[in-house]
This record gives structure tokens, C-alpha cells and sequence, in this order.
């Protein structure tokens, strides 16, 4: 990366374009063109909208970079607000994480209410709950007030886990959501088969809040309604640099450039050197997901009676659900020594045996990964990087509805009012440079740990 003064200005310029996952096709420019990934999103999504690529100069009052669930929900929401807004995405919407993420609508961090009130304190922790709990709302309310066709279902999430570990952590969050007005269920060893068809699991809890969508389509209903409100996407379109010009910030991209007033980077795990230090503000974790064949209906009947999405609460942790048609869906680590390389079906399809053994012979069908993007203290990150220029990142594999909300957030900057998120400075993650042997390290401590945890008695409720 290269900085230098270009009229006045400080000009940031990218040096490197490569990311992990990507699937290039040169282009009739000779520029490589990003492919979106096979994938059993890609298969069974709703048709993609026209995005065509920037072609010569234009303006805006918001450029927007990066077309996952954080860029398209900001460019929705400014559209509905009068904005002018262009959105800039290197592939196509939905490309990145947000088109090859489990689908799951989580409510709410991994931190409990507790923990939030510990770190952001008592004038900030109000708004912060507020927020988390209003996200997956946020989902399903987008989806019904723009009719996005998505596969979307709202059976609620359950947490499932084994050992004291699962029952400490599980017990918190239903007694302090609880005290927050959420009617959350916790489950015993028997509750837990009857609702989700295993007892491999030792206790659980039922979050009214959760459930799950096609994440693909639900990015690509978000450009359709962004761009049906005035707003412009374009695909197929890489920026390049960017440098402070006049009151704004200029953009030049793949076909042209951008002028706009302010700027939002919402790049998340696919965070490059286009903005000096954005990407050593997260470490990117390759997540992986696999899919089966359709189940008969013997299996259809046993595995997932309910429709719920599940997650685990092990520190190396699996999640799973249906499809529209039955497809068995399952997600978790990826390749623990090398981020490139997305992971193994075979760890996954004998987790998955080992959780429902009714999967045992069930053809496998689609394997697919991509990149998430995790923070040391698992929360996301909203970013004031200069004069009207915002990020927000960060979302630690709980992306579709907290993403989406700060799309919220990051509109709230732009017009000049109060975030439900402390606004901070940009600040990088320690020792980023050996981010691949702390991960590795992370996840090999978390599996030896996750063994003990299956080895323990079986705890009950108090």
C-alpha cells in the first residue's frame, strides 16, 4: 500500500487485491472479474438483480463500499431517507460472507447482557441492549415490508451444549434476557430431543427472537429494494483508492470514478488495504458448510421436527438446519492451519452423524466457505476513519442480523444522529501479524476443551 499527496490530499491507495475464496474470470477491461462461489445458496437463490459496473464519473451524497448485508442495508435506509447513495461491490451483492453464511438470524453477541453493561456502561448499556435485541426484528421486519422472497422461517434459534460449560453460559443468558423481557425456554436432556430429534446434546434453550433465511436471496432482496428506493448498486466493481477531495471523498474504481460526500466501508472479512489499517482492525476466520441431499421423509421427520435453527454453544462450535427442500445444513471451522483453504465435508458429515446418526449414508452435495470476521472481544466495531468517513465491521459469525442493523447504524452517522453504538477510532487487533498461529492455536485448546465438556455428567437446571 502506498500513500501520497494527490492535489492537496492525501491519497490511500491499495497495493493488493488477493483474498481467500475468490473465484476470478478475466474480464473484456483484462481486469479480474470475482465469480460468485458454487454453493447451494447459489443453486437454489432468487434470481440476481442487474447490477451493471460503473462505467465514467459520477456523484452521489453516499459511496458506499462493499454489497454484503451491512452496505445494503445502510443503502436502503439512506435511499428511504433522501440520499443520494451508490454502492460499489467487487463482485456481485451478496458475494462475500453475506451470500455464503449459514443463514441463521441470531439474536443478539455471544456476550450476555451482563458483559455489555461491563463494557460499555451505564449511560451506553440501554441502547446497546436495545439494539441487540431489536436486530432480528430489524430481518424480518425487512423482509415482510419489502417482500423479499428469502425462504424465511422464524421457529426461534436454540442453544445446545454439553457439560458445565454450556449450562454456566446458557443459565446466564435466560435468567439476564429474561429479566429483559424475552421470554427464552430453557431445556432439559428430554425437552431438547423432543424439540430438535437428538439427545446428544446434555441441555439447551429456545430464543423466541432467532430464526433463518437463504442468505443469498436475502442480500439480493436487499439490493432490489435499495435500488427500487433510488439507490445504485454496482457490481463488478472494484475500488481502487480513494483521496479526500473538496468537501467529499473521490473514488476510483474498476470503469470510473465516484464523488460523494461521505463514505461507508463495509467490507467486514474481505477487508483490504484500501483504507490504511481497516484490515488489521479483524482477524478473517475461514468458516465452512456443507450440504446434503434432500431427506426422506422417515429422516425429515426425526431430524429437526420444528424447522429450528441450531447452534452450539462449544467453543469450536457447529450450527445446522433445514433448507427449503430439506437439506440438511451444517456449518463450522475451517481449516485450522491455512485461511485459504476452506475445510473438510468429512469433518462435518461426522459431526453431523454423530448428532443425528439417522444421517449415516446421506449423500453430501454442496461444500462451500468463506470469510467471517471475529474481534478479540467478539463484538463488532463502528469506526469514524476521518471527516465522514465510517466503517462497520466485526460481526464474529453473527452477521445476517446484526450486520443488517448496523447498516442502521452507519445511517444514523451519515445523517447526523445519535448510534446505538459507541462510535470509536480506528483501532488494530495486537500482534495481527500472527493472527494464523493464535487462530490455530485458539481452535486446537477449544477442541481439547470441547472433549472434556462431552466426557462430563450431564448437568440439569437449578
Amino acid at each position: 500500500m502506498t500513500r501520497r499527496m494527490l492535489g492537496g490530499a492525501v491519497m490511500v491507495r491499495r497495493s493488493g487485491l488477493g483474498s481467500s475464496g475468490q473465484t476470478r474470470l478475466p474480464s473484456a477491461s483484462g481486469e479480474s472479474v470475482m465469480k460468485l462461489p458454487e454453493s447451494l445458496w447459489a443453486a437454489s437463490a432468487a434470481p440476481a438483480i442487474d447490477t451493471p459496473p460503473l462505467a465514467g464519473e459520477t456523484g452521489a451524497d453516499v459511496a458506499i463500499v462493499g454489497g454484503g448485508f451491512t452496505g445494503l442495508s445502510a443503502a436502503l435506509h439512506l435511499a428511504e431517507a433522501g440520499k443520494r447513495v451508490i454502492v460499489l461491490e467487487a463482485g456481485e451483492p451478496g458475494w462475500g460472507a453475506s451470500g455464503r453464511n449459514g443463514g441463521q438470524v441470531n439474536p443478539g453477541w455471544r456476550m450476555l447482557p451482563s458483559e455489555v453493561a461491563a463494557k460499555y456502561g451505564g449511560n451506553r448499556t440501554p441502547a446497546v441492549l436495545a439494539m441487540l435485541d431489536q436486530a432480528s426484528d430489524l430481518v424480518f421486519d425487512l423482509i415482510g415490508r419489502h417482500g423479499i422472497d428469502c425462504d424465511h422461517e422464524r421457529p426461534g434459534l436454540v442453544s445446545a451444549g454439553l457439560g458445565r460449560h454450556a449450562k454456566a453460559f446458557l443459565e446466564a443468558w435466560s435468567r439476564e434476557w429474561g429479566e429483559q423481557g424475552v421470554k427464552v425456554e430453557r431445556l432439559e436432556r428430554a425437552a431438547l430431543k423432543d424439540l430438535i430429534g437428538t439427545d446428544y446434546y446434555h441441555i439447551g434453550m429456545h430464543d423466541p427472537r432467532g430464526g433463518h433465511v437463504q442468505p443469498l436471496s436475502f442480500a439480493r432482496g436487499l439490493a432490489r429494494a435499495a435500488i427500487a428506493r433510488g439507490a445504485i448498486v454496482h457490481g463488478g466493481t472494484r475500488v481502487h483508492s480513494v483521496h479526500a477531495h473538496g468537501a467529499g471523498w473521490r473514488l476510483a474504481a474498476t470503469g470510473g470514478e465516484v464523488e460523494a460526500e461521505h463514505l461507508l466501508l463495509c467490507t467486514n472479512g474481505y477487508s483490504d488495504r484500501l483504507w490504511p489499517g481497516l484490515e488489521r482492525s479483524v482477524v478473517p476466520v475461514t468458516s465452512f458448510i456443507a450440504a446434503s441431499e434432500p431427506l426422506d421423509e422417515a429422516r425429515r421427520r426425526a431430524i429437526l421436527p420444528g424447522r429450528h435453527a441450531v447452534a452450539e454453544t462449544r467453543r469450536t462450535l457447529h450450527y445446522f438446519r433445514l433448507d427449503r427442500d430439506d437439506r440438511f445444513v451444517m456449518g463450522g471451522r475451517g481449516n485450522f492451519t491455512n485461511g485459504a483453504e476452506p475445510g473438510s465435508v468429512g469433518h462435518l458429515r461426522k459431526m453431523a452423524t454423530a448428532i443425528f446418526p439417522a444421517l449415516d449414508g446421506v449423500a453430501w452435495t454442496h461444500r462451500w466457505g468463506g470469510r467471517v470476521a471475529v474481534t478479540p472481544d467478539h463484538t463488532p466495531r463502528l469506526f469514524r476513519l476521518a471527516r465522514n468517513v465510517h466503517a462497520g465491521l466485526g460481526f464474529n459469525g453473527r452477521g445476517v442480523a446484526m450486520s443488517t442493523m448496523f447498516g442502521t447504524q452507519l445511517t444514523r452517522l451519515v445523517l447526523g444522529e445519535e448510534t446505538d453504538m459507541p462510535v470509536e477510532s480506528l483501532g488494530l487487533v495486537p500482534r495481527h501479524g500472527l493472527r494464523q498461529f493464535g487462530l490455530t492455536w485458539y481452535l486446537v485448546s477449544g477442541v481439547m476443551r470441547d472433549r472434556l465438556d462431552l466426557q462430563e455428567t450431564p448437568p440439569t437446571w437449578t
